[in-house]
């Protein structure tokens, strides 16, 4: 050691001995130590410490300014003040006492100090990749300027910090960093510019799926924002920023611009397509669940209206393989059965008019790396079982729902129904799902839907999981199935009871159906129906069976079986060997046969006011055996029970 740097360091240490006693002495060995030994920079250092410690922060910028000017990276104890000034810039809004000094402190050091003491931070980081990265996003924010020509090394940098930590360096890039850079987007290799689309897609999807609180509306806005701000970064023609007002139809309508002035796989469209693609599946999604509502919607195959004319129609539908496709020019229509149906329709759509777009040769590669990158396993493989379904593609379906996690088994039910319905026959797959979906009916209890079977075409809905509207599609594919045997020679009078029955859910609907049915009856010579005292209460069809029991001539016979009591109902039963039930017959009525009619009809008419919808499902329940034998040919094992 030198005599003048043994005399440096003497002047400091009695300046540091009397630092806290006797600032005054303190700063007098400083002062002379200074005018001694300007470049000197222990004297400078404790010069800095002597107004740190007064919290004189206008004269501490002053001694901090020399420092930093004169005195590069070699000092340690420079650099923990380095560290201290911008941990407390970083904290600003939260900071302490002793971080408040460094932050007023800043304020007064010169624009080029405060500009190279992030410089010096950023190039002095080593494998700190955090702490350069937060270097970098401090520097932007008190100097804008820099972002320009600066920001294209710091997006690598969060590209590169991305594959340790996404949570947080995608964080870091949507939170904070591309705020500071929408206004002046630096050029990007479109490499990069895609990556950084990517994981900022990523990470408003994870918000959207994972926080129930999520703002799904802002969080669009902003995918929409970083989008445009992507395009801009690679020179694209601009998208049409988020608006809830604006109708899918003029974005597609905006991307098949761009398509066609676009080359062969151009990323521009790509990358479209993709966001209006995941923004349609999303309301898709969400529309599937009715918001504030537990009431969740599942697309079904729609029913064909019956028709006199039905037979050969009939037969093309039963030759129909049990494997393949539905065959058919057009796509089906979608039948509005709620309110919500228009909407969920229209949805759908849009994202299948994308996905076909996206899967075409020409992007498909790229797309479904995409659709890797992205957390949207749960949507996509429900929306690709629904697209199958849709274009009636039955056998993709099958194996879709294989892979499906379906939580719901009233919902895989439903679902495996429709698949049944979609060949043309329910089997008796089929008729084992009608059975489960009745044994699992939901609390809520909904109401009757319009539109679920529609005239001479396929058609899809959306059924609500509701007690009733599931009773109603229950009953529908049974009625669906029996009203097709009524053209068989055979046809027995318990089938054609049995119709009758299922047919009181839609009062004002199937008219055709019922005048064929009771048209049948007319013609018999003897026709029995077992099923009125238990399960028949609409006044329609108890109307007409009173028309046709009083105008029956004397060689025909029309029994009703009757309860031996009145009050006889869908809830109650005899066990076999007690008291059975009445039958009353046209052949040789007396006036106490037409009084015990009379009687039979007011007890049922009566009883209209009662739960038609619970009535069916438990009609269908109860005799399930004699509707199997019917659609199935099986011959039902010995009933012990007679429900009444």
């Amino acid at each position: 050691m030198t005599s003048v740097e043994e005399n440096e360091n003497y002047m400091v240490k009695q300046a540091q001995n009397v630092r806290k006693t006797d600032p005054s002495s303190a700063k007098a060995w400083i002062l002379t130590a200074k005018t001694l030994y300007p470049n000197a920079f222990n004297v400078q250092y404790e010069a800095y410490l002597l107004e740190r410690d007064g919290k004189n922060f206008e004269e501490a910028a002053k001694c901090f300014s020399v420092i930093a000017t004169n005195f590069t990276n070699q000092h340690a104890e420079l650099w923990q003040e380095v560290n201290a000034l911008t941990n407390a810039l970083r904290n600003e809004n939260e900071s302490t006492p002793e971080q408040e000094f460094y932050v007023k402190m800043y304020k007064h050091l010169t624009p080029e100090v405060q500009h190279n003491i992030f410089v010096h931070m950023i190039n002095n980081s080593g494998d700190n990749l955090q702490q350069c990265i937060h270097s970098y996003i401090l520097m932007f924010n008190r100097f804008p300027n820099t972002a320009s020509w600066q920001a294209p090394r710091l997006l690598e940098m969060l590209a590169e910090g991305m594959k340790a930590d996404p949570d947080m360096y995608q964080r870091m890039l949507v939170e904070e960093v591309l705020p500071m850079i929408q206004n002046k987007p630096p050029e990007l290799s479109p490499l990069l510019a895609c990556r950084l689309y990517t994981n900022s897609l990523e990470y408003y999807l994870r918000q959207i799926m994972d926080d129930e609180k999520c703002d799904t509306t802002e969080a669009w806005k902003n995918i929409f924002k970083v989008l445009m701000l992507c395009g801009q970064m690679m020179g694209w023609e601009p998208f049409l920023p988020f608006s809830k007002q604006i109708n899918q139809n003029v974005y597609w309508d905006k991307l098949v611009k761009i398509l066609r002035g676009s080359p062969a796989g151009s990323s521009q469209v790509l990358f479209y397509a993709t966001t209006l693609f995941i923004y349609s599946l999303h309301g898709y999604i969400r529309k599937l669940r009715i918001e504030d509502a537990d009431v969740s919607h599942v697309l079904v195959e729609g029913f064909i209206d019956w028709s006199p004319s039905e037979s050969d129609e009939v037969q093309r539908m039963d030759c129909q393989p049990d494997g393949g496709d539905v065959q058919s020019m057009e796509p089906p229509k979608f039948s509005a059965t709620t309110a919500i149906s228009q909407e969920l329709s229209e949805a759908f759509l849009h994202a299948a008019r994308c996905w076909q777009l996206l899967n075409t040769e020409q992007f498909q590669r790229d797309f479904s790396q995409l659709m890797l990158a992205l957390p949207l396993a749960p949507w996509i493989s429900r929306f690709l079982f629904d697209l199958a379904i849709y274009f009636g593609h039955r056998d993709e379906a099958n194996k879709l729902m294989a892979d499906m996690n379906t939580p719901s088994t009233l919902v895989q039910s439903l679902q495996i129904l429709s698949l049944n319905l979609m060949q043309g026959s329910m089997t008796y797959q089929g008729f084992q799902c009608v059975l489960k979906i009745l044994a699992e009916l939901p609390a809520t209890s909904g109401q009757l839907l319009d539109n679920i079977s529609l005239k001479s075409h396929r058609h899809m809905i959306f059924l609500p999981l509701t007690k009733i509207a599931l009773i109603q599609y229950c009953t529908r594919a049974i009625v669906s199935r029996l009203s097709r045997m009524l053209f068989e020679p055979n046809c027995s009078d318990r089938l054609l009871g049995d119709l009758l029955a299922l047919l009181q859910l839609s009062a004002d609907k199937d008219v055709l159906l019922k005048q064929h049915i009771f048209q049948l009856i007319t013609q018999r010579k003897s026709f029995n129906l077992h099923t009125l005292s238990n399960y028949i209460i609409a006044t329609d069809i108890i109307e007409e069976l009173a028309f046709i029991w009083n105008s029956q001539l004397d060689d025909a016979n029309f029994e009703l079986t009757g309860s031996p009591t009145s009050g006889g109902g869908a809830g109650s039963s005899t066990v076999a060997g007690s008291a059975q039930p009445r039958r009353i017959g046209t052949r040789g009525a007396d006036k106490g046969a037409r009084d015990e009619f009379k009687s039979l009809i007011r007890q049922q008419i009566a009883r209209c006011n009662e739960n038609i919808p619970a009535l069916v499902a438990n009609f269908i329940t109860q005799e399930h055996l004699t509707l199997a034998q019917h659609i199935f040919g099986m011959a039902p094992p010995v009933e012990t029970i007679v429900i009444k």
